[in-house]
């Protein structure tokens, strides 16, 4: 009897030994293909080769669901899944689950950034490499007694929240699927952008957040505010942040992610002195690596046993694999 087929896009990803330091299992319990096709007849026979479809640096869309005729799951590598088609996969019968392992990495680089845009960090280094000397104008503030309102309440939120907390922060927070938390007060959209000196993004990105972030939102900002967004870069309108910018609406930017990425070197943002920019990246670090690649594992296991994924986000879907036995 055939093993089940794994399928891994973005082959180039995964370095000589990964797949045998990071998924032992998994090696052991079916064949794992990797390609570097994301569109084509080729890609669509070999979506309909597989059993389990971990979809790196491509989007997945409904037409390429469709190939999958033996298609059980779908599994990405991150918390994101806004790369998938979830609506088409539920409709077809496929669970489709993500691999949430950055949620303490991405907290603790919101806080960087909120430090680092607090204690006007790029100006201190500008000022080193100018061999300027501090003076009484030169200064930045203490997060200490300010006010952080999160934008998303999920792991990620709430695990800034605590850290945030910790470091004697008030910490208010918006999140119309959380009713009250021990963690952050929690209130309204406006009044969280009336109220913050921090305000970080953290929702997943849907048809519902797209753009939640726009003009009107950041003119309802304090001018001394700052903005931070380590979730998904279209959650801003980038037009009405520059704009915002330019015209020292809000105090400044601390952004992980951009609208398109890599972000183009013709964007205004990544020139701005009161931006600081990086590429989708401060989520990378060895514990979060590792701990997506368990999750990751654990969820293909389970879909290969014929178990509900622990980490599935299509709650609704009437599972084909449950189905068929």
């Amino acid at each position: 009897m055939a093993r089940p087929l794994l399928l891994l896009t973005g082959a180039n990803y995964y370095h000589e030994g990964w797949l045998e330091e990071h998924w032992p299992q998994l090696l052991e319990r079916c064949e794992i293909k990797l390609t570097e096709l994301s569109s084509g007849p080729e890609w669509l026979a070999q979506i309909a080769e597989a059993d389990v479809i971990l979809p790196r640096r491509i989007e997945l869309t409904s037409d390429a669901i469709e190939a999958g005729r033996r298609l059980r799951g779908i599994v990405t590598p991150g918390v994101g899944v806004e790369k998938v088609d979830v609506a088409a996969a539920t409709e077809m019968g496929i669970v489709v689950a993500n691999s949430p392992g950055n949620t303490v990495t991405v907290a603790e680089s919101t806080i960087l950034l909120a430090l680092a845009l607090g204690k006007q960090m790029l100006d201190w280094i500008q000022a080193a490499k100018d061999g300027k000397a501090p003076t009484s104008s030169m200064h930045g503030m203490e997060l200490y007694g300010k006010t952080i309102g999160l934008v998303g309440f999920g792991r990620i939120g709430k695990w800034v929240a605590e850290i945030a907390s910790a470091m004697k922060m008030k910490v208010i927070a918006y999140d119309p699927y959380v009713q009250s938390s021990d963690l952050a007060e929690m209130v309204a959209l406006e009044d969280l952008l009336a109220r913050s000196d921090f305000v970080s993004l953290h929702p997943v990105l849907t048809s519902e957040t797209f753009h939640m972030i726009g003009a009107e939102q950041l003119s309802m900002m304090k001018p001394t505010a700052f903005l931070i967004n380590t979730s998904r870069g279209g959650v801003i309108d980038e037009p009405a942040l520059i704009e915002a910018l330019r015209q020292n609406k809000i105090a400044g930017a601390g952004l992980d992610v951009f609208e398109k990425e890599p972000p183009d070197l013709s964007n205004p943002l990544l020139s701005m002195p009161n931006v600081i920019g990086t590429p989708h990246g401060l989520s990378h670090s060895e514990e979060s690596f590792r701990r997506c690649a368990e999750f990751a594992q654990d969820n293909i296991l389970a879909i290969l046993d014929g178990r509900l994924p622990p980490f599935h986000v299509n709650k609704t879907v009437s599972w084909r694999a449950l189905q068929e036995t």
